[in-house]
């Protein structure tokens, strides 16, 4: 005989949350294969268990399922909801199919002797609002599957929705509703991810997120029901920051899509610590005037790495302010370092009526902060993403890379980086002028990106960026030699 009650939970954590009776939103988050699934089915028959009865003594409640598509609803959702309540159960009735909803009505007897009504909707919003496809629904309780893909609205119309089923007036006497919307995730792949903010960095009322441990601790959960080693496959076989996430269950970046640079490694890359500026050494400048202007401010180190110490991004402001936080910036921070040079976009020399006295962009930047600026070598795009790409693959000893960004101070760029500064796609997902391929300009994260291809190419030199993409570097390829002459040396077979 079928039997809910043959279930155990993965683990402390997934206990945790299913027992949770306070919390209106909880959320779970763990790595792959966690039992994230099973536990949140679990969760939602726990809290239909304990609602008021009706006044002919039975437990009556509607729930919805919503998941982003219908092809995953079926495969994955559906599949282990079927483990415990298959589509031909004796007591229910289930109806559906593919590229359409899904109705499961069940009637059952908890081990406690409670009589439940349960019907159950599962939804896929594919490229409609929720509002178009729960439009009018009421119910008892409602899950969001794999909720890290879902958007923030969806959440908000949900709470709208429950509990707003069964009538208060058809409770056994006394009886009252509990919201509950509940989530499960793998980690999301945006450190600025409205589940991040929400439920992370200042958690919202009702709001718990529930994490389980990495895969690879020794307090992983749901391993008793994973084949031998699986977390340690995935670890061999994954790229790092995929296994940032769905290994160790940790907030992280999404690189699918065509980002601008795959080959940025964020343990190469990116510091471990804090970059704090060399006194008495050199610093330079890469400018991008827009719109939304930005600068990045970089550091050549003895032995050549270029050390990008801070950005700096402002929307929607003009030369005079721009230049004056610029001023302010290279004022309180590194006023122990002369700036070497500062390399601009060569179009922001353009735009000004010169004879009629008027001054272009750059020459109001260049009245603020007074240091020299000089146009860059080229804004021809391929070319700058070039230079950047060069310092980003040049090792200079061991693990060091030619490049290095500081965690803290450059935000966008890391993110940039990561994921979000990626090429133009069309509509099916293939590259926009494939023979050359722009990156996207319609975020916020290509004016920083912008500033620091003008900064790399300006050290570089066009001549330098041609030749170091010729020679190809890859790790082991190179290295630095020598705090005298600045020569990179480089071996090769032919």
């Amino acid at each position: 005989m079928f039997s809910i009650s043959n279930y155990l939970a993965p683990g402390p954590i997934a206990a945790e949350f299913i027992r949770d009776s306070t919390s209106t939103v909880p959320f779970i988050m763990g790595p792959v294969g966690s039992g994230k699934t099973n536990a949140a089915i679990f969760k939602l028959l726990r809290h239909t268990a304990l609602l008021p009865p009706t006044k002919n003594g039975t437990i009556v409640a509607r729930g919805t399922v919503v998941r982003t598509d219908y092809r995953t609803l079926y495969k994955t959702t559906l599949a282990t909801w079927h483990q415990w309540f298959p589509a031909d159960y004796a007591m229910g009735n289930f109806v559906g199919g593919a590229d359409r909803p899904a109705t499961h009505e069940l009637k059952f007897t908890t081990p406690r002797g409670r009589r439940i009504d349960l019907t159950v909707q599962f939804q896929a919003l594919g490229d409609k609002r929720i509002e178009d496809v729960l439009r009018g629904w009421e119910g008892t309780w409602a899950w969001m599957n794999e909720v890290d893909l879902l958007a923030q609205s969806a959440l908000e119309f949900l709470q709208q929705r429950v509990p707003r089923y069964p009538r208060l007036s058809d409770l056994a006497h006394g009886g009252e509703l509990v919201p509950l919307v509940i989530g499960d995730l793998n980690p999301p792949g945006d450190p600025d991810h409205w589940i991040v903010k929400d439920f992370m960095d200042a958690p919202k009322t009702g709001y718990k997120l529930y994490q389980q441990p990495s895969g690879m601790s020794p307090d992983a959960e749901n391993v008793a029901n994973l084949p031998t080693h699986y977390y340690q496959r995935l670890s061999e076989t994954m790229e790092p920051w995929n296994v940032q996430r769905f290994v160790h269950g940790k907030v992280g970046y999404d690189r699918s899509g065509l980002p601008v640079y795959p080959e940025f490694d964020a343990r190469y890359n990116i510091s471990a610590t804090p970059l704090k500026p060399i006194a008495g050494q050199n610093i330079y400048i890469g400018l991008d005037a827009a719109l939304h202007p930005a600068a990045v401010i970089g550091q050549r180190a003895p032995d050549l790495q270029l050390r990008i110490l801070e950005e700096l991004y402002a929307d929607r402001i003009g030369p005079t302010r721009f230049g004056e936080m610029l001023a302010s910036v290279l004022e309180q921070r590194y006023r122990e370092c002369p700036v070497g040079y500062v390399f601009y976009d060569p179009s922001a020399d353009y735009g000004a009526d010169k004879e009629g006295g008027e001054q272009s962009w750059i020459d109001i930047v260049r009245k603020a902060i007074g240091v020299p600026c000089i146009p860059a070598p080229s804004n021809e795009i391929a070319l700058r993403v070039e230079g950047v790409r060069n310092l980003i693959v040049m090792p200079i000893t061991g693990d060091k890379r030619a490049l290095v960004v500081d965690p803290g101070r450059c935000p966008m760029l890391i993110k940039g980086f990561m994921s979000h500064y990626r090429y133009k796609l069309n509509p099916d997902g293939n590259l926009v002028n494939p023979g050359t391929p722009k990156p996207d300009k319609t975020n916020f994260f290509s004016n920083v990106h912008d500033a620091n291809q003008y900064l790399c190419l300006g050290l570089l030199g066009r001549a330098g960026t041609i030749a170091s993409a010729a020679k190809g570097f890859r790790p082991g390829q190179a290295t630095a030699l020598g705090r005298s002459n600045g020569v990179i040396r480089s071996e090769f077979m032919v």
